[in-house]
């Protein structure tokens, strides 16, 4: 009988030890006033919601300095009702707060290593999780594989403008000297797509404003009716896109909207893998890369580049860093998500991290455009 108490007692301190650290460990205080300066809170409410349903959450750091980052993370799109059906790529957040933790400890613009020139900032990370750009407010009707009706919800915006609203009302932010929007993959087709709306409806008076565009190309000629028909975008974001590039045209119509008030920056990899391989699914309906995914994808960045720099923006192209183990000569995919942003991956005197903030601070530069036109050797 002895024995029996002291294992459940045993089991009952385990139990209570699991609970506080889930509670006090793994997930962070959720945001209301005056929050403490260098530390994480999360933001959620019931009407912020995944693509399937579950509760969605951001994220929030109070910087010691008046300047914000706004970050939007990546993972893919759902563009139809098949590739909902073969859920390719629905998301959620994790059930702890799996994100921030990554987020904050893989070394990318949101760490606080040394390296970091944001550190100091205030920080508001957007996870990835309703497969429209961080950008809708609809729901879409869809039969699985299974047979079974289900609802894929692409609230992306909704969610969005929760958590920034959140933030103007608890974050302590008054008037913020410069705002950087910024996003990797979908995210950075996030930070084409809603810079405009941060600057207007939230930072307006931001001395410095700058949008960073991190590894996201990719053409589509159905961009327009994926955003106003399957995502339920709101129309001033979806009449934007006018063409097969849902990047351009957003930094199109950012630049007419703004001009020189806002700097665009773009950067991305000479043959960057996942863009590749995503645009391999768009043009030919394969699910992988191929043989010439990587060429197809560095001809879009060529030509993509003279459009960019006609609406003033500046570049970064990088090269040498290798997409996994890849056989196809492809690139790595993002660069603003890992340690390799602190580092001058191309001998150019100046990394990615270091290029952004010099353009926040005034000083705008162009870095390896000749190295999209690079020849490649065929490795198989």
């Amino acid at each position: 009988m002895k024995a029996l108490v002291m294992t459940v007692v045993i089991l009952a301190v385990i139990a209570a030890a699991i609970i506080c650290f889930y509670l006090f460990v793994l997930q962070y205080p959720e945001l209301k006033k005056a929050p403490k300066t260098g530390k994480w809170y999360r933001i959620t409410d019931n009407g912020m919601i995944c693509s399937d349903g579950s509760r969605y959450r951001a994220f929030f750091r109070k910087g010691s300095e008046n300047k914000v980052l706004v970050y939007f993370a990546g993972g893919g799109a759902s563009i139809s009702a098949e590739t909902a059906k073969e859920d390719m790529f629905i998301r959620r957040v994790a059930p702890l707060d799996h994100f921030a933790n990554k987020m904050m400890n893989n070394g990318g613009l949101a760490s606080p290593v040394d390296d970091n020139p944001f550190k100091e900032w205030s920080m508001i990370l957007l996870p990835y999780a309703t497969g429209d750009l961080h950008s809708g407010t609809g729901e879409l009707v869809y039969t699985d594989r299974s047979g079974n009706k289900k609802t894929l919800y692409h609230h992306g915006y909704t969610n969005y403008t929760a958590v920034m609203r959140k933030v103007l009302e608890c974050g302590g932010i008054i008037a913020p000297k410069a705002v950087l929007v910024t996003g990797y993959s979908a995210g950075g087709g996030a930070a084409s797509l809603l810079a405009g709306d941060v600057f207007t409806n939230y930072f307006p008076d931001a001395e410095s404003k700058t949008v960073l565009v991190d590894s996201m190309l990719a053409l589509n000629d159905d961009w327009h009716s994926i955003s106003a028909d399957v995502w339920k975008s709101p129309p001033e974001i979806a009449e934007r896109l006018k063409t097969d590039n849902i990047v351009l045209d957003s930094l199109t119509a950012l630049h007419e909207d703004f001009g020189d008030e806002v700097t665009i920056l773009f950067d991305c990899s000479t043959r960057d893998g996942e863009l590749a391989r995503a645009q391999n699914f768009y043009t030919a309906g394969k699910t992988d890369a191929d043989d010439t995914a990587g060429d197809v994808f560095q001809q879009i960045l060529m030509k993509c580049i003279p459009d960019l720099k006609r609406i003033g923006a500046y570049l970064y192209i990088w090269d040498g860093l290798k997409w996994y183990d890849d056989t196809y000569d492809l690139t790595m995919h993002t660069i603003i998500v890992t340690p390799a942003v602190y580092s001058d991956v191309n001998g150019f005197g100046v990394s990615v991290a270091e290029w952004a903030f010099n353009a926040v601070n005034g000083r705008m530069n162009d870095y390896g455009l000749d190295l999209a036109d690079k020849v490649r050797k065929k490795t198989r």
